[in-house]
């Protein structure tokens, strides 16, 4: 396994991209969930994509490996860690804590893929200037989303999140594994981490639908629509290319931009900015610096 190499400018657009299709999401799962209950949202939204992948990668000329291919194991790994999990312990998690307090915990991801990947991929190294950027990007996010929401820190709802903190932990550990899978097409390999991710999300996602699904309203399934399309199948492409080519560590930077595009997407449908959301952008920018500077210098 070769290490990733320096972020290029194609990296960073593609960062970009993937952060923006992100920071969409949580407006579209905000007007779904009042009629789609989330796992059969979670269902919904990643069979839809897994279809759409597995379309695109034909059409591409891709085809998908046997059963007995041990790549189809990563994309398991890929879809359990990556969407069921992490979806289904944000989900829960959100019955019984704020999303302000949700995003502060899940924003610990960069911390988790930092430790994994200095343990497992080549030249992701920890070294002090990169854990200085992550801890001042991670201060960016509590500026932006309210300090006082750490006031609820622990209490009768620490399970929840607890839950919220594991899906971060997923999410770190998809990156060091979207990282290390074998050789394989971005399409191909998110076509299969879907399809994995879709029969994770069964069981509980079939039945809330069969209870739920005449209640529905028409703009839950074009919000779901979108959710399958751009920030389920297109960023998982993009996320399996980012992954493989800058690393887990360039990755984990989209956790910290992604709410500033929450942030923008809720100003476009009426939602207001403080000063506080403007300051936390230049900590988290000041964050993502100090992250990337020193491993773009070459090793002594």
């Amino acid at each position: 396994m070769s290490a990733p190499h320096h972020p290029t400018l194609r990296d960073w657009a593609a960062l970009i991209l993937l952060t923006v299709l992100w920071g969409s999401a949580f407006a579209f799962i905000k007007h779904s969930v009042v009629t789609l209950p989330p796992a059969a949202l979670i269902l919904v939204r990643i069979g839809a994509a897994a279809g759409l992948l597995t379309l695109w990668a034909r059409w591409r000329g891709h085809t998908l490996p046997g059963l007995r291919d041990k790549r189809w194991l990563w994309f398991a790994g890929l879809g359990f860690f990556g969407n069921t999990l992490p979806f289904f312990l944000v989900s829960w998690g959100q019955q019984h804590i704020d999303s302000a307090l949700a995003g502060i915990l899940v924003a610990t991801m960069p911390l988790a893929t930092v430790a994994m990947a200095h343990a497992f991929v080549p030249g992701e190294k920890l070294i002090p200037r990169r854990l200085v950027g992550i801890v001042v990007g991670f201060a960016g996010v509590v500026l932006l989303l309210g300090p006082a929401a750490l006031s609820h820190l622990g209490g009768p709802d620490a399970w929840a999140q607890l839950a919220v903190v594991g899906a971060a932990v997923c999410y770190g550990i998809n990156a060091v594994l979207a990282r290390l899978i074998p050789k394989t097409s971005p399409s191909v390999s998110s076509a299969g981490m879907l399809i994995c991710a879709t029969v994770f999300a069964l069981p509980f996602g079939s039945w809330e639908l069969a209870q739920h699904a005449a209640q529905v309203d028409g703009f839950a399934w074009l919000s779901v629509a979108w959710l399958a399309l751009g920030p389920t199948a297109l960023a998982s492409v993009v996320l399996m290319q980012v992954a493989g080519s800058a690393g887990p560590n360039f990755l984990a930077i989209a956790n910290y931009l992604t709410p500033i595009a929450a942030m923008l997407t809720g100003l476009l449908i009426g939602e207001t900015i403080g000063w506080n959301a403007v300051a936390a952008l230049a900590v988290i920018l000041l964050g993502v610096w100090l992250a990337r500077k020193r491993a773009e210098e070459p090793a002594p």
